[in-house]
């Protein structure tokens, strides 16, 4: 069994990145590039952000047009790590444009490996790669090797986990090779491993390259060695031996408390809250859930925004935009919202008063096909009984068997954490509020208000019934 395995990936490239800062010596990087690694590899982006601009306002007052690129790129790196991936385009629009009239491979491969970034977090794959593509081909103009090396593991991680996404095999071994060409080392060994593991597949090979990861073992540094712990207990938890993965997963505790790398030990608190759970130590379970949360809650991360869709044209890769093709854009773009707004308008009033006249015996019949649908499929037995049994593997195999179900609601709201989707999997199978308290030891005032909750983040209108809506979806 392998709990909440679409949780860890979230936070994946953060996780390994900083195990890479956490080992490296800074020396050779321009100062603002230096320091903010440096509060990067202790998790401090708060103090990244505060640091650089405090030095926006030195290098403003001194005319200094590479240090103002180099602030505002970083600014724009760390405001996409709070997931404000507006504002964070928009200080990489900053950077690009001062950058018209400078020509250096270290200020332009940093720029471009930053919009790669932000498009990876929208979801904008092809456009991130080409963004990483063009940055690649600055970084590999340095002269100095060290930093050349740093740089271009930063851009192969971040163009690795596209190809994951992507599911492009050929592409993804490509990638592996050249991660492996700068940094051949523990970390580059344990993305490999991983990559078999999240596969559940070739757990050989995960095992032949988490020991070559485990050869320079002794002298990794704390971070790398808790990384490579977390991986180990990984693949016990899929060859099915959870009992030796919390083994591994206990003992990467200590190396990121010393570290202080929050966004590691978030993974890890989920992950044996999951993983106590599936052996039925609920206490324990509990224990680490509360920690999870206490953590997650500290962290006081600002939720996803919706970033326009003219973002995708807001940021050309091959050619500068007229001000005046802008402006039309523009012009046209918010043309189009206005109108279908209005049509939505109208289409919703004329839907909303058929929709007060259906008889409820008509809504009753719908329902019930509903449910008669959900329970002819022959996965729902399968389901209901990873369900009762609070399996980790419930969710994993709901959004397998109810998949478009599952990908309509994402699209709708990509923002759902993992359990809003489990709530909405159990309205979806048609759940009382009193069997779900069972489920999730909760009272039925707290259903009441995670109902509410998932209704607001849903965006649903008060006179749209959330059970309704979750099954007609």
């Amino acid at each position: 069994m392998f709990p909440n395995f679409r949780i860890k990936t979230l936070y994946l490239v953060f996780f390994y990145f900083s195990v890479f800062l956490n080992a490296q010596d800074y020396s050779f990087q321009p100062e603002p590039i230096k320091t903010t690694w440096e509060y990067k590899s202790k998790g401090d982006f708060e103090g990244a952000l505060k640091f650089n601009t405090k030095a926006l306002s030195h290098y403003e007052e001194n005319r200094d047009t590479k240090g103002i690129i180099m602030v505002y790129t970083n600014i724009g790196g760390i405001l996409c790590n709070f997931s404000r991936y507006k504002e964070s385009l928009e200080y990489l629009d900053k950077a690009k444009k001062e950058l018209k009239n400078i020509r250096s491979p270290l200020l332009t491969g940093n720029l471009y490996n930053e919009y790669g970034k932000n498009y990876t977090q929208l979801g904008l794959l092809e456009q991130s790669n080409a963004a990483f593509n063009k940055a690649e081909y600055y970084i590999k103009k340095l002269t100095n090797e060290r930093q050349k090396k740093v740089i271009l593991f930063y851009n192969y991680s971040w163009k690795r986990a596209n190809f994951v996404r992507m599911k492009n095999q050929d592409s993804l071994q490509h990638i592996e090779k050249k991660m492996l060409a700068v940094n051949p080392g523990t970390l580059t060994y344990t993305r490999i491993a991983d990559g078999f593991i999240a596969k559940r597949k070739h757990l050989d090979s995960a095992e032949y390259y988490m020991n070559k990861a485990m050869l320079n073992f002794s002298k990794a540094r704390r971070t790398e060695k808790g990384i490579a712990l977390f991986s180990y207990g990984d693949l016990y938890n899929v060859k099915g031996d959870p009992k030796k993965a919390l083994e591994y997963y206990l003992k990467t505790i200590g190396f990121f408390q010393q570290t202080k790398n929050k966004t590691a030990l978030l993974t890890v608190y989920d992950t044996l809250s999951s993983v106590y759970k599936s052996l039925n130590e609920i206490e324990k379970s509990n224990d680490y859930l509360k920690r999870y949360t206490a953590l997650n809650d500290s962290l006081n991360k600002n939720e996803k925004e919706a970033v326009n869709l003219a973002v995708n044209t807001l940021v050309e890769l091959n050619k500068e935009e007229k001000e005046k093709e802008r402006k039309t854009f523009y012009v046209i773009a918010l043309a189009i919202i206005a109108i279908f707004s209005i049509l939505f308008y109208f289409i919703r009033k004329i839907y909303i008063k058929k929709e007060l006249k259906k008889d409820k015996i008509i809504e009753k019949k719908i329902l019930e096909t509903d449910i008669l649908k959900l329970k002819v499929n022959d996965s729902f037995e399968e389901i209901i009984q990873l369900m009762e049994s609070r399996s980790p593997l419930f969710l994993i195999r709901f959004k397998e068997v109810y998949s478009e179900f599952y990908e309509k609601l994402i699209t709708h709201t990509p923002e759902l954490t993992e359990h809003d989707i489990k709530f909405s999997a159990y309205i979806r199978l048609n759940l009382t509020n009193k069997e779900i308290c069972q489920y999730e030891n909760i009272s039925l005032r707290g259903i009441e208000t995670k109902r509410y909750r998932l209704k607001k983040k849903l965006k649903l209108p008060q006179d749209v019934e959330l059970q309704k809506w979750i099954l007609e979806l």
